[in-house]
């Protein structure tokens, strides 16, 4: 079904902070017993009363998701449809039964239609059933036809449509509708192997159009390869005729489908190239179909189809080439109309292409959203008949379907987190976003003094420090815990994997700094933000001073580094330059989601650093007891049984050996492997389950890079291991994929050696030969690498096996000796040094660009619209062509925004007599007020009085190494697309006669 892969990301499982911290600050318990702390747990806690993190930093999102049906919950529900003429909505759910209730808000229980266990053979089991979607024909009114698709436990389980007929009777009166058990009739059906498809849709031409998936799971990509071929009907969208029969077939196939005269082709065949089209929408007014595809390691992706569209899966994800020794079908390749990467969504769901009159800002969008994220856009057509994407909402939700409904409402279904119906509606939250704090020192969660700022970072009253036990790899920077919330009742934590309430306002934060000589580099903070029911995450960046850090916008940002000091660990070796990357905010929230509960280190298991090393006299007091005490935690009760999983420090050597490296995959890993996660997700790594429960003893289907014999996990033989060996490298295929681009030399040596325990009597797999023959295939070249992780070679041969592996042709190789040499020598992205040439020496892709230029994450398109001087922040794409005709001038000022500045583009810095410093455009002034427009295109007005400061600044807005992220020819795809920007030629005005 709802086929994904995540990776790791817990924002606040990482960095440690002294206990002591805390034993400090909580010294009224200290002469309290163990027994009078645990009684004090009501005490109430010091409120926080300084926060200012109010609302949101962007303009409220133009639209909200509101509960349609309180009472109502579904047990993962699959699909929602509205039953033509009756007013009533039909669910689905994935077990097999169908529901129908009224559209009424103060609906309390829906009536069963059909339970399809009920129609298996005798013997038949529950886990024979999957139900994905239902159809109502055309004409359901007069003919009571009901389409549904299931897989169906004949031949071992195979995905079929049928027909099912609604009890029409006279008999059945007002009563609620149910399917006659015996109308079933079979229309269509094909083998069952993980990605189904499965949607169904009538077209305007009557014909029903299904999508089916390419067979397989989730890895290795298409593994069946069928996605190119159209000899079968796996990866594809399907139209039939299902009002005529033709032969043994109860369907006939369309003439206009575009394969009926290819000799071997499937004639049902409309599109294919797709891998799980899970949902997809057909425009009601011109027929158009659109596609939400759910992508494999690196992008979504979302098609307009066409009859005969080749959509490109394996041989291309996206827009990225995967497969090269597949075979192209019988069509060429279109790209898709929009796409995300997995920073942005990791499992799209298709929903409708709107037409009614309840959300007119909606017409003739494509309403899709991400069943992880919880993201919902649209996709329509500019004015030059590209297609631009727009944000509508962020939400909670485990998306899963949409419908349109006859009075104009569009219901979102949620699968898994509430299993409830939501209707999309526009926005009614106050735009605050001029008030959000833009500094760290204006957030209330820190003492700001009024010369030094922050540099001494002394948290404010009720707001707490906490530690972890076992903090997660950060790229070697350390972090420093923090918890506030308002009011006084205390912050809930749960020993078990449950949705828990918390304080509104409440926030987590972290400090990340990174160690270095003479003194630590402060990097960022995040900040989790919990308002109005919602998680939002939020970054601010450091100053090079260390006194105030200022707020990152959404899509993320990079800083140059130059750090002396070696990251910790035996084999490290940190280069002197690096990138510092901060996240996205869809990246904070791929881990922080519903999945794993949102909050995942502020758990019992986490804050019990009872048997933790410390130097301060907390080390024989649980962290978990003194919280509980001072009425800051109010813990859960513990599981049944009294049963209590632990985790321990994993470079404690004093801890066992197991605990230790469970441990760290626990607080690196199990944020997306574990068993509720997405469907790729086919392990899992929770400290929780025992080592037979993991699921890693087991061949990989993502690929084994060249490892020979591989499995998730060998024991005793880590360099046969997949996992390992993920961990090991940078770039692709590097677990994990966000939050990290460091390779961490401790938990390599760790899990090395952990996995070698695992089988003691195993043949070692220990390179001892040379560099140069270790490198010419991967086994050898990971267990080279696992030893120098863990210092095992003399320094002459850890170089010669640096310059062995970075020259070696096989990318399977080379990133695993990538992270020991600087960035600038690596591969792929451009980086922070940029040189010209490697940009003008490449051929532009015009489509190409335009896909990264309409990407969620494109900084450009946030600033430069393409003919709109209004909602421009910088020039327009048509200005910039008309001032930069040459390529060379152009990427001259990308690469050095800063050297010349056009007047009207000078930003200028605003201090304000409450403490706020805006930077933005001055767009008027007059003697009364300064108006600024903002790098996020908000419109400030401020009064004169209230200005302490104006100055112009000698920096352009445009962010510097704004390319550093992509490839040279991604850059060069990007320039080509808007160079292709210009203004049309003005019209000639007529001669008077």
């Amino acid at each position: 079904m709802l086929v994904r892969r995540l990776s790791i990301r817990s924002l606040f499982a990482v960095g440690s902070l002294g206990v002591a911290a805390i034993w400090l600050m909580l010294t009224t318990v200290d002469a309290q017993t163990a027994g009078e702390r645990t009684a004090a747990s009501s005490s109430k806690r010091q409120p926080w009363t300084t926060s200012r993190i109010h609302g949101s930093p962007e303009k409220p999102e133009p639209y909200r998701v509101v509960s349609a049906f309180p009472e109502l919950r579904f047990e993962k529900p699959t699909s929602i449809e509205e039953l033509p003429g009756s007013k009533r909505l039909l669910i689905t759910e994935m077990a097999g039964k169908v529901f129908s209730f009224p559209k009424d808000y103060e609906i309390a229980q829906a009536d069963l239609l059909v339970d399809l266990q009920s129609l298996l053979p005798a013997g038949s089991t529950q886990q024979n059933i999957s139900l994905f979607d239902a159809e109502c024909h055309p004409k359901f009114v007069e003919n009571g036809y009901l389409f549904l698709c299931y897989v169906h436990p004949e031949g071992g389980g195979l995905t079929r449509v049928s027909r099912f007929t609604l009890d029409r009777s006279p008999a059945a009166g007002n009563a609620p509708p149910k399917l006659l058990a015996d109308s079933e009739q079979v229309v269509i059906k094909w083998p069952s192997g993980g990605h189904n498809g499965g949607c169904l849709e009538f077209g305007t031409d009557g014909y029903l159009y299904i999508s089916t998936g390419d067979g397989s799971g989730p890895n290795p990509p298409d593994g069946l390869t069928t996605g190119q071929t159209v000899d079968d009907l796996l990866g594809a969208v399907l139209r039939i005729d299902v009002d005529r029969a033709a032969g043994e077939r109860t369907y006939t196939v369309p003439s206009g489908n575009p394969f009926v005269a290819l000799s071997g082709a499937r004639p049902e065949i409309y599109s294919y190239g797709l891998r799980n089209p899970w949902k997809f929408g057909i425009d009601p007014q011109t027929g158009g179909v659109f596609v939400a595809d759910n992508g494999w390691e690196t992008w979504e992706v979302v098609h307009r189809l066409a009859p005969g569209s080749n959509c490109g899966w394996p041989v291309m994800e996206g827009r990225a080439a995967l497969r090269s020794e597949v075979k192209v079908g019988p069509t060429p390749i279109v790209p898709p109309i929009k796409d995300h990467s997995h920073t942005e969504a990791n499992s799209v769901i298709g929903g409708p292409v709107y037409r009614g009159k309840k959300l007119p800002g909606l017409n003739g969008a494509f309403v899709y959203g991400d069943y992880i994220t919880g993201t919902i856009w649209s996709v329509q057509p500019d004015e030059d008949n590209s297609y631009a994407g727009t944000t509508l909402c962020d939400t909670d939700l485990r998306i899963v379907a949409f419908t349109e409904a006859s009075a104009g409402e569009i219901y979102v279904l949620d699968y898994d987190a509430t299993g409830k119906i939501y209707e999309l509606l526009p926005s009614d939250k106050k735009d605050n976003s001029a008030t959000f704090p833009r500094k760290l020192s204006e957030t209330g969660l820190f003492v700001s003094d009024p010369k030094t700022k922050l540099k001494e970072l002394k948290p404010a009253a009720g707001v707490v420090p906490y530690s972890v036990v076992a903090p997660r790899w950060m790229d070697g920077a350390e972090g420093a815990r923090f918890v506030a919330a308002p009011g006084t009742e205390p912050i809930p934590v749960s020993y078990a994997y449950e949705s828990l309430t918390y304080p509104e306002g409440t926030v987590f934060a972290k400090n990340v700094t990174l160690p270095n000589n003479p003194g630590a580099i402060r990097l960022e903070t995040q900040i989790l933000h919990y308002e109005d029911g919602t998680w939002r995450p939020y970054s601010y960046l450091w100053n090079d001073e260390g006194t105030d850090a200022e707020l990152v916008s959404s899509v993320g940002t990079s800083k140059s580094l130059r750090q002396e000091a070696s990251v910790a660990g035996p084999g490290a070796r940190e280069p002197l330059d690096r990138t510092w990357h901060v996240n996205a905010v869809n990246e904070c929230k791929l881990c922080h989601n519903v999945g794993p509960k949102f909050i995942l280190g502020f758990t019992p298991q986490q804050l019990d650093l009872s048997g933790s090393p410390s130097s301060g006299p907390a080390a024989a007091i649980s962290n978990l007891m003194q919280l509980s005490a001072a009425g800051i935690v109010a813990p859960s009760p513990s599981p049944a049984g009294g049963a209590k999983w632990s985790l321990v420090d994993p470079h404690d050597p004093a801890k066992p050996f197991d605990d230790r490296a469970r441990s760290y995959l626990h607080a690196n890993c199990s944020a997306c492997h574990h068993p509720g996660g997405n469907a790729i997700v086919s392990f899992f790594l929770r400290r929780d389950l025992p080592f037979e429960k993991l699921n890693t003893n087991k061949g990989t289907g993502i690929g084994t890079f060249g490892l020979s014999d591989a499995k998730l996990i060998v024991p005793g033989e880590p360099s046969h291991s997949v996992l390992l060996y993920r961990m090991s490298k940078l770039g692709y295929a590097r677990m994990p994929y966000i939050g990290s681009r460091v390779v961490d030399s401790r938990g390599v040596a760790l899990i090395d050696e952990w996995i070698r325990s695992l089988s003691p009597n195993a043949a070692s797999s220990v390179a001892n030969m040379p560099a140069e023959d270790a490198v010419k295939n991967t086994s050898d070249a990971l267990a080279l690498v696992a030893k120098m992780h863990g210092g095992k070679l003399p320094e002459a041969e850890f170089q010669a096996a640096v310059a062995a592996g970075v020259k070696t042709s096989k990318s399977d190789v080379r990133g695993l000796f990538e992270t020991f040499i600087p960035e600038s020598q690596r591969r792929a992205t451009l980086g922070p040094t940029i040189d010209p040439l490697v940009i003008l020496g490449k051929t532009g892709d015009h489509d190409r660009g335009k896909l990264i230029y309409f990407s969620d994450g494109a900084r450009c398109r946030n600033c430069h619209e393409l003919d709109d001087k209004q909602k421009s922040i910088g020039p327009t794409l048509q200005e910039i062509t008309k001032k930069y005709p040459s390529l060379g001038d152009m990427v001259q000022h990308v690469l050095n925004p800063s050297l010349k500045i056009d007047d009207p583009f000078a930003a200028y810095s605003v201090v304000t007599d409450d403490g706020r410093t805006l930077i933005g455009l001055i767009v008027e002034q007059n003697v009364q007020e300064v108006v600024l427009k903002t790098p996020e295109r908000l419109i400030v007005r401020l009064p004169r009085k209230s200005i302490e400061e104006l100055k112009k600044s000698d920096k352009s807005l445009m962010p510097d190494r704004i390319l550093s992220d992509l490839t040279s020819q991604e850059a060069a795809d990007l320039f080509e697309y808007v160079r292709s920007q210009k203004a049309p030629p003005k019209s000639l005005e007529k001669s008077p006669k």
